[in-house]
């Protein structure tokens, strides 16, 4: 029997720079990597690249070094929110930085200076949501604070049912997946956020951290990450909107990685470490059943 939400991962271009940690925003063929960890000891970073289906181009920094930021939005159109500096220099960070397509500006700060969000947020520049992460890095109080964005301020709104930090996001400031994380643990926890509140649904099969996530509420793919013990997972999960399928790994076992993608179709995966940090690119291409023989819950107009 066909999998209805197979596909396969293919080599893309290499990133200029080895870093984990780095956050990402944009889709498969226009994708945005920023910030990040760019050396095996915590050194944050403000480089900026921008990839075009093929190949990576270096963009300006940003102004504020940093890693485990929240990225948000288009590769013309992000936002990075929160993140850390190198440890004991700032541990729980509240910038906000806005790009433009060419050049990071800084914009109204978060209310609750944190790390470790996830590489992707939901949303976009301009109705964005974060949620999770920790207030002190390196430490271990996790969030369950969530905050959305309406282009001008940030506005506390309704916690997460399960503090956590190292979280992979999907879908939009009104209808978005909270997916996995660590609680001082790994969890497989997904929560729904329908706008107003969170509700707990479907976990996934592999209970993970720092992992890749790319899509929308009911369409979203998610790739690699970590345990507590450091053990990195190459797994690939895709989401419906009711279940969790495994389908094909990613080639390299990663952890911290940089995701882009518009749906469990298409998406990015870059850098992370193995160790070490990595400049290793990963397309997903979707396969799949034809059109003649849609599985419940799948449209071939995806």
């Amino acid at each position: 029997i066909n999998n209805p939400y197979a596909g396969a991962w293919s080599s893309g271009g290499a990133l200029n720079q080895a870093r984990s940690l780095l956050s990402g925003a944009g889709t498969q063929t226009a994708g945005l990597a920023f910030f990040g960890d760019g050396a095996p000891v915590p050194v944050a970073g403000t480089d900026t690249e921008s990839y075009n289906g093929s190949s990576w181009t270096e963009g300006n920094a940003g102004n504020t070094a940093r890693y485990t930021a929240a990225g948000i939005g288009l590769s013309t159109a992000a936002l990075a929110a929160g993140g850390a500096n190198d440890p004991g220099t700032v541990a729980n960070m509240d910038n906000v930085e806005s790009w433009n397509g060419s050049n990071w500006s800084e914009t109204t700060e978060i209310n609750t200076g944190r790390a470790q969000m996830g590489s992707r947020a939901a949303g976009t520049q301009t109705a964005g949501l974060i949620y999770g992460g920790l207030n002190t890095y390196p430490g271990t109080n996790v969030l369950a604070v969530t905050e959305s964005w309406n282009g001008s301020a940030w506005t506390e709104v309704n916690d997460l049912n399960t503090a956590r930090r190292a979280i992979a996001a999907s879908g939009t400031s009104t209808a978005a997946l909270a997916i996995t994380g660590s609680t001082g643990s790994v969890t497989a926890v997904v929560e729904s956020w329908n706008g107003t509140s969170w509700t707990e649904t479907t976990d996934v099969n592999t209970a993970r951290q720092h992992v890749g996530g790319s899509g929308t509420s009911t369409s979203t793919l998610i790739f690699a990450g970590d345990n507590a013990s450091g053990t990195r997972y190459a797994n690939t999960e895709s989401w419906n909107g009711s279940s969790w399928t495994e389908v094909a790994d990613v080639a390299t076992a990663v952890y911290g990685v940089g995701a882009a993608g518009a749906s469990n179709t298409s998406a990015l995966s870059f850098g992370g470490n193995t160790p070490p940090n990595v400049t290793t690119t990963e397309e997903w291409a979707f396969s799949g059943l034809p059109p003649s023989t849609p599985a419940v819950g799948y449209s071939d107009s995806i």
